[in-house]
């Protein structure tokens, strides 16, 4: 599989225009007018951008991340990624794994099927949700364990079908990114039964991952 790539772009601020944040973007963003070269992770553009947006003292050029070549609301460039939408996931809690604290994240990171997206979230919320969820966890071990996931802005594919009936029915598949706290570890796998296998080993901060959301509703006549 090709790993995505990530690139800042600068576009011009609309006059009056007051974001939610460092990495906010306008409701029409209009033709980048300058580009910085692509990089490997989200979260380096990331900082990148917000940076320049924060130093920025109201000057003209907003810097948002995209993905060059994709699909999406600016004229050229790719498609936009952020603002970030930040939100607390359940996922399995792997056979043989122990966490050191609550804010550890396992190697293997599988969604619990059935369970609806949460609410987005601002990052601190959003850590501080899976702190207090975890330790939860940990006074009464279960089957599940919470994470913190960044959500890309656009999705990577949206199709919209009708059936007989006129339900509209939605289907978009979105670029998350599962994130390894600060002050968060890998836990201990040691008693896991794939212990030997290179997953153990792996230290990552962000896990890539795409997930699929489905929406229907019913059209007016």
């Amino acid at each position: 599989m090709t790993m995505p790539r990530y690139q800042v772009a600068f576009i011009l601020r609309p006059p009056g225009w007051q974001p939610a944040g460092f990495d906010d973007v306008p409701p029409q963003p209009g033709r980048p007018v300058e580009f910085l070269d692509p990089v490997d992770d989200l979260f380096c553009a990331l900082g990148q951008a917000m940076g320049h947006n924060e130093r920025g003292n109201g000057g003209e050029r907003w810097a948002v991340v995209i993905e060059p070549g994709g699909v999406g609301r600016l004229e050229v460039g790719g498609r936009l990624c952020t603002p970030l939408r930040y939100q607390v996931n359940t996922i399995a809690w792997p056979e043989g794994w122990e966490p050191g604290g609550p804010l550890d994240v396992p190697n293997c990171v599988w969604q619990v099927p059935g369970r609806a997206p949460a609410a987005p979230l601002g990052y601190p919320k959003a850590e501080a949700t899976v702190q207090a969820l975890n330790r939860q966890c940990i006074d009464a071990p279960g089957t599940v364990w919470h994470v913190v996931v960044a959500v890309e802005n656009e999705p990577l594919s949206r199709t919209v079908s009708y059936d007989a009936s006129g339900t509209e029915a939605t289907v978009e598949v979105r670029r998350i990114h599962v994130i390894r706290p600060d002050r968060g570890g890998t836990g201990d796998c040691s008693h896991c039964p794939a212990h030997a296998f290179p997953c153990a080993q792996a230290h990552w901060h962000t896990l890539m991952q795409t997930a699929t959301a489905h929406s229907t509703r019913s059209r007016e006549a």
